[in-house]
C-alpha cells in the first residue's frame, strides 16, 4: 500500500510519496479521490471547528461534489477536546456543552465520522490500518 500525503499538511505521519490532495491529508494510490482521512490534533480541530469552520464546510463540500469519503482522525479525546486539556485549551471560549454540540452537528449534518485515536502515535497506526481495510473493499 502507497499512502499519499497531502502536500499541504503540517505535521506529517508520511512522506514518501506526497501530492496535493483536493480534500483531506491522507489516502492512497486505490483510493485517490474515493476514500481521504483528514488528521487533526485537538487544538487544531478546536480552530477548525470554530472560528475556521466556513472553510472547513467548504472541504466538506468539496468531498461530497467529487464524491469522496473522508473521515477525520483526531490525536486525542473526545473527553480531552471538550474539555479544553490541548495547549492554550483555557483561553479558549466555547463551553464543554457548545463544543460537544459543535462535534455531534458536524457528525449529523455532514454525515462525518470522528476518530478520537488518544494520541498522535495511535492515530497513525489507526490511519495506517484504516487505509488498508478501504483499500481491501476496492
Amino acid at each position: 500500500m502507497v499512502i499519499i500525503t497531502d502536500t499541504r499538511e503540517q505535521l506529517p505521519y508520511w512522506s514518501e510519496r506526497k501530492a496535493t490532495l483536493l480534500v483531506g491529508d491522507y489516502t492512497t494510490k486505490k483510493l485517490l479521490n474515493k476514500f481521504h482521512i483528514e488528521r487533526k490534533s485537538l487544538a487544531d480541530l478546536y480552530g477548525t471547528l470554530t472560528s475556521g469552520n466556513n472553510r472547513f464546510k467548504y472541504e466538506l463540500f468539496r468531498a461530497a461534489y467529487f464524491h469522496i469519503h473522508i473521515e477525520v482522525y483526531v490525536e486525542g479525546t473526545l473527553t480531552n477536546f471538550i474539555n479544553k486539556r490541548f495547549p492554550k485549551g483555557s483561553e479558549r471560549k466555547f463551553t464543554t456543552e457548545g463544543l460537544n454540540r459543535l462535534v455531534s452537528t458536524f457528525e449529523k449534518k455532514y454525515h462525518l465520522k470522528f476518530h478520537w485515536c488518544g494520541n498522535r502515535v495511535k492515530a497513525q497506526n489507526l490511519v495506517r490500518m484504516r487505509l488498508l481495510a478501504e483499500e481491501g473493499k476496492k
